[in-house]
């Protein structure tokens, strides 16, 4: 093992660890230059216990906000990491369409701060299988198989099976 850390240095040396959001060099993987730092904005409670819409003052487990009460979604809840804003859309496009596969375990650290603990399995949405070919990776999948082997609960990647939309047509979706 010894042997290999004179390899690592040069290796780190002449190929250091960049920041995901601009490319500068950083102390480690994963992390982030001050000025993408700061153009990040982690999401945290409060929040709407359903869409993670951010509440300007705590509302206690379980609140809603105006839209969920209204009319509630279909699902047990749902959870952001960060805000959608220049750097996390960076981001998510090199990983998405540059095949920067790296940034999947960078996305996936943030979001493990924020993984529920009754979290019983992690399911990725899976792609299209024209888009799966193409890009030749699903990223939802990497990400979900970094995020099991960050905590203890398991991914299944076949648990959900994209199926054509039939029943309306593109016009009207």
């Amino acid at each position: 093992m010894r042997l290999l850390d004179p390899i690592g240095a040069v290796i780190r040396l002449a190929l250091p660890p960049r920041c995901p959001g601009c490319g500068s060099p950083v102390a480690a993987d994963h992390r982030f230059c001050a000025s993408c730092w700061n153009g990040l904005h982690f999401l945290g409670p409060p929040w709407c216990a359903a869409c993670n819409l951010p509440f300007a003052h705590d509302r206690g487990d379980g609140a809603l906000c105006a839209a969920c009460l209204i009319q509630p979604p279909r699902h047990a809840g749902v959870r952001a990491a960060v805000a959608y804003g220049p750097v996390a859309r960076g981001l998510a496009l090199r990983l998405k369409y540059g095949g920067r596969t790296a940034f999947a375990a960078t996305m996936a650290r943030a979001m493990h701060r924020l993984m529920p603990e009754q979290a019983a399995l992690i399911v990725p949405v899976p792609l299209h299988r024209w888009r799966l070919w193409s890009r030749g990776f699903n990223q939802a999948a990497l990400i979900a198989t970094t995020l099991a082997s960050l905590s203890a609960v398991p991914a299944d990647l076949n648990v959900l099976v994209r199926t054509r939309q039939t029943t309306v047509d593109r016009a009207a979706r």
